[in-house]
């Protein structure tokens, strides 16, 4: 289910992504609310990248806020919308949760650099922390406790994807790294821009996976308690994160030139064996 895993145009989590095996471990009719819930996510999140004129991209966000607004009312237009309507109303899911992708797309608007971890971890947990709460709720998790833990999984996903596309993002201009933390290791944007593998790249990479595990490793620690049923699919989610970086680390976190990727099988063992 991370929100990279779908397109616009697509029915579901392309086969071989991580949210296409997480879904196998939820039933069909979870597994077809998530689905819309994820298209959706998506469908906002291509905003801040396809759309280049600032006040078209504004309109767009207006208008998808209006539909969350009729969708509270029943009379939502948007076919994603409509498809995600009826899980989300069995399970209590209310529109005004999920303007949290709107507002994310409207800080990717506002600026392309996080000056701090407060910043970035703000901006995680606006957009993938909040909709990986949604989809807790649409798989019948309930209760402060269990939600906060799922949205601290959230950012530690954003987190992880942060890190694997840091070349692709810096190339479009966005860095998805703490300001502080590239001074504090002798690293500039434009290092970062120009793809140039140098000294700090690594060690400032290397403390940034820390940070992304433990907020992962510390998520699922406290999800366990909770119905596997209804945690499965969050589980292979983060066992799936958790092993890719590992694999970032073995390549010495060289993400500036090249997308670093767990196979298909891996994946389907990793969320069929996760516990």
């Amino acid at each position: 289910m991370l929100p990279t895993d779908l397109t616009n145009a697509s029915d579901g989590p392309p086969p071989g992504s991580s949210a296409y095996y997480a879904l196998l471990r939820c039933a069909p009719p979870q597994r077809a609310g998530l689905t819309a819930l994820l298209r959706f996510h998506v469908q906002v999140r291509a905003i801040a990248t396809t759309v280049s004129d600032l006040s078209v991209a504004q309109a767009k966000l207006a208008w998808w806020g209006a539909q969350l607004d009729a969708m509270e009312r029943g009379t939502v237009e948007h076919p994603t919308l409509r498809a995600l309507a009826p899980f989300a109303l069995a399970s209590g899911l209310r529109a005004q949760a999920l303007h949290g992708v709107i507002d994310s797309v409207q800080l990717d608007l506002q600026q392309n650099r996080w000056m701090d971890r407060p910043a970035l971890l703000h901006y995680a947990k606006t957009g993938s922390g909040q909709t990986l709460r949604n989809s807790a709720v649409l798989l019948g998790l309930s209760g402060e406790v269990a939600l906060a833990l799922v949205e601290q999984l959230g950012v530690g996903l954003r987190l992880v994807s942060s890190i694997r596309h840091l070349g692709r993002d810096a190339a479009q201009g966005r860095i998805y790294l703490p300001l502080d933390a590239l001074r504090r290791h002798g690293v500039t944007a434009a290092q970062l821009q120009q793809r140039r593998m140098e000294a700090g790249v690594a060690t400032l990479l290397a403390e940034q996976s820390t940070l992304a595990r433990q907020s992962i490793e510390q998520a699922l620690a406290g999800l366990t308690p909770f119905a596997r049923t209804q945690t499965a699919p969050l589980r292979a989610l983060g066992a799936m994160a958790l092993a890719l970086l590992r694999e970032i680390e073995r390549a010495d976190y060289a993400v500036l030139h090249q997308r670093i990727s767990l196979t298909p099988l891996r994946k389907l063992w990793i969320s069929r064996t996760c516990r």
